[in-house]
């Protein structure tokens, strides 16, 4: 019934909203390149047709600090691949509520955040540098590592979590669900892991051939990237897959916030989800191991590792765990 109500607002806002939003133009912010969105934009821009969009391509930390403006927010719709972060936004009272885009949606917190898509967070595995068994799980890859005798030095790569908000989010979250997390991040450390900035910087490495093993990568992220190179193979976790939540929101302050909301419904439409393969929003058939899935939900739990004391003090640990 929740979702038949979703469906009928959604038609009445296709019959009404557009011809609102037609008025201006409608402005997205998103953590995503320009070139990575641009098949899901023209998609957007098809079922808009009268109406103009542009596309700002801006960090979690630029996105958050705009949308906390009481006014002149400089987007009307933005997109999030950290959870948390939209969250806390709206927990400060920065986003609009959309009852009809909490019906259509994936996941919702509060029909202020919605989730588009669940991100997984997987392994990328050299064949050749496990000659016996590929590691399935995160204590057969802690044992690949503490018995290695050296061959993993300088061959594993990691996204520095000080700086990647996501892999911050992935990394506080292991720490959650796992006893094995601290003593698998020892064992990067032991073996001198490769720190990268980026997820970007971390899949240009895997191009060159510096690496056998990276940990908590986004699906949606190497699917963009293309096919990983002869001999990496992308390796589910048979314990568990953490799958981050991409997440949208209309801001209090924007200028057309009839706009967002337009965009916002096209986005969340049954209908689109095809589209959304194009920026790797998809799970390839004959990827196993995602029965193993476990999301994270939308809600203010995922403020505790916000709070600037936690943080430091999870930061710290990490740091001391691979790289001392």
């Amino acid at each position: 019934m929740t979702l038949l109500r979703g469906c009928v607002l959604y038609l009445l806002l296709l019959a009404v909203g557009p011809a609102v939003a037609q008025e201006r133009p409608v402005r997205i912010a998103g953590v995503a390149s320009q070139e990575r969105m641009a098949p899901l934009l023209q998609l957007l821009g098809a079922q808009l047709p009268r109406a103009t969009l542009s596309y700002d391509w801006l960090s979690s930390a630029q996105i958050a600090a705009a949308a906390r403006r009481s006014e002149d927010v400089p987007f009307d719709l933005a997109l999030l691949a950290s959870p948390d972060i939209a969250v806390s936004v709206a927990n400060e009272g920065y986003a609009f509520e959309d009852e009809a885009a909490g019906a259509m949606a994936i996941a919702q917190w509060r029909n202020e955040v919605f989730g588009i898509w669940s991100d997984p967070g997987v392994m990328v595995l050299r064949r050749a540098a496990f000659p016996d068994r590929m590691p399935q799980t995160r204590i057969e890859l802690v044992r690949a590592l503490e018995q290695g005798g050296g061959r993993f030095d300088r061959r594993v790569g990691i996204i520095n979590i000080g700086i990647d908000d996501v892999s911050y989010l992935l990394a506080s979250q292991d720490s959650l669900r796992s006893t094995l997390y601290w003593r698998l991040m020892r064992a990067f450390g032991a073996a001198k892991a490769r720190i990268y900035d980026t997820t970007d910087d971390i899949l240009d490495a895997l191009q060159t051939g510096d690496l056998d093993i990276l940990y908590n990568v986004p699906l949606s992220a190497l699917l963009v990237a293309g096919d990983p190179p002869e001999g990496m193979e992308i390796v589910v976790p048979q314990d568990y897959v953490l799958a981050v939540p991409w997440s949208v929101f209309v801001p209090k302050g924007a200028a057309n916030p009839r706009g967002g909301r337009s965009l916002l419904h096209s986005l969340l439409a049954p209908q689109n989800k095809i589209a959304f393969s194009s920026v790797g929003f998809e799970v390839p058939d004959g990827l196993q191991g995602l029965e193993s899935i476990q999301k994270i939900e939308l809600g203010p739990e995922l403020l505790v590792f916000r709070d600037m004391i936690k943080r430091s003090k999870f930061l710290d640990a990490w740091f001391q765990a691979v790289v001392d």
